[in-house]
């Protein structure tokens, strides 16, 4: 199925605003618009009686460029993960391997569901991550990273990173799917002169600021020998946060970083797989929600947390806080809007995106009704979904009106030549090396 003009007969929808399971005899997709209870006459129509239409996931920390060291970097906390493999990984990417690891992440990502996400890039090459978010199907906003101050012995150059971006932005506005985000990588590998001349380009072309932040005590270290202050504190410091800032992690707080993270409307991604390998810790985000701080969900990148799956992070979003605040922490329809609705809001995306409404974005998934995993969904969807859910439950994911995944097959790429392709590579590195 292309994005034409479909009739979905019998749908049950996940009914957000009313907290329950609706139906609607018809609803139809004109263009990448939903109509409900439209009377026209439609070509292709798909029968919905066993499935449950509900809103895709929204990923707001990725890394596409990571996907094919899956399994090559485990067993370590992330200074060293970062110097010993992930850096040098990223910087040795040719064209080719980039556009592969790329293919394979968006492959999983849509295969668990999700359907936008906000992804950081390496140090080169960005315009291959835009062409593969552009063929995918997804809305992805991504850009190549700074780190203009050494880290182990990587960086790049402040001027040549300004440059490129402008490139990058230009590259972005002739596709209707990829947009270009500013990616300090995080503030120990930035520089004041850095940090200046990436909000104003942030300002000229209002764009959205994706860092790291506060993953462990070395970031607050770093910041309290230079700085005399906190992380956050810094970056509010520099102007960093604000409504179209999204910081990944967010572990290591103290009580005033909460308090800029509000007064500056800034988005904290909550990456608990990515936390839990990487033995980081667990972020409070219990205090986070009842503070009104916005908070979204993100598998991270695949060599620290071997999954892109955003229904594993739901899950573990949970149970953490349960453990961590008591079991009446964190409601599983909370957890369901932090991996939707939420990480739209610093895209600019929660007015047409992320509810079952008339009139929004065809962006939406089918999910089989009769499953043994999620089994009688009516009981309570949200917590069937957070917490029983499978990939394999999902059988339609819909994106802008088009069917990227169908009767539970990916159909955008070939998975066997995917793998092919991977294991060639892998053989590559282990003869040669990066």
């Amino acid at each position: 199925m292309k994005n034409e003009s479909i009739l979905l007969k019998n749908v049950t929808y996940l009914n957000y605003s009313k907290n329950e399971l609706s139906y609607a005899a018809n609803i139809s997709i004109e263009g990448s618009i939903l109509k409900f209870n439209s009377e026209k006459k439609y070509s292709k129509e798909l029968d919905c009686s066993k499935y449950l239409m509900i809103p895709p996931f929204v990923q707001i920390h990725t890394h596409l460029c990571q996907h094919l060291y899956k399994g090559l970097a485990e067993d370590m906390s992330l200074y060293n993960w970062l110097k010993k493999h992930i850096l040098s990984y990223e910087y040795n990417l040719t064209r080719e391997s980039l556009r592969l690891s790329c293919k394979m992440a968006l492959y999983e990502l849509i295969e668990s569901g999700t359907t936008v996400i906000l992804d950081m890039g390496t140090f080169d090459n960005q315009d291959v991550v835009i062409e593969e978010i552009e063929k995918s199907g997804i809305i992805g906003f991504s850009g190549n990273i700074l780190l203009d101050r050494k880290v182990g012995k990587w960086s790049n150059d402040i001027n040549s990173y300004i440059d490129y971006s402008r490139d990058m932005i230009i590259e972005s506005k002739k596709t209707s799917r990829a947009k270009y985000a500013l990616c300090p990588r995080f503030f120990p590998g930035i520089t004041k002169k850095g940090i200046s001349k990436v909000l104003k380009l942030k300002e000229e072309f209002d764009l959205i600021l994706h860092t790291h932040a506060s993953e462990t005590e070395n970031e607050n270290e770093f910041a309290f020998k230079n700085y005399k202050m906190t992380n956050i504190e810094a970056m509010n410091a520099f102007n960093m946060l604000s409504e179209k800032t999204v910081i990944a992690h967010c572990i290591q707080l103290r009580d005033r970083d909460y308090d800029y993270l509000k007064k500056s409307h800034s988005t904290v991604c909550h990456c608990p797989s990515s936390n839990m390998k990487l033995g980081s810790g667990i972020a409070d985000v219990e205090k986070m929600i009842k503070m009104k701080i916005n908070v979204g969900l993100g598998s991270d990148g695949a060599p620290c947390n071997n999954n892109m799956n955003q229904m594993l992070e739901m899950r573990l979003c949970g149970l953490l806080q349960k453990v961590k605040h008591g079991s009446k922490s964190m409601s599983a329809k909370n957890i369901f809007k932090m991996a939707t609705f939420n990480g739209l809001k610093p895209l600019s995306m929660e007015k047409t995106h992320g509810i079952i409404e008339d009139g929004k974005k065809a962006d939406f998934l089918l999910v089989k009704k009769e499953s043994i995993h999620t089994s009688p969904f009516e009981a309570n969807p949200f917590s069937a979904i957070v917490y029983s859910m499978y990939p394999s439950d999902i059988q339609y994911v819909f994106a802008n009106g088009k069917v990227l995944k169908e009767k539970g097959r990916v159909i955008i790429y070939n998975e066997n030549d995917l793998i092919e392709k991977k294991r060639i590579w892998l053989k590559n590195l282990l003869f040669h090396g990066l």
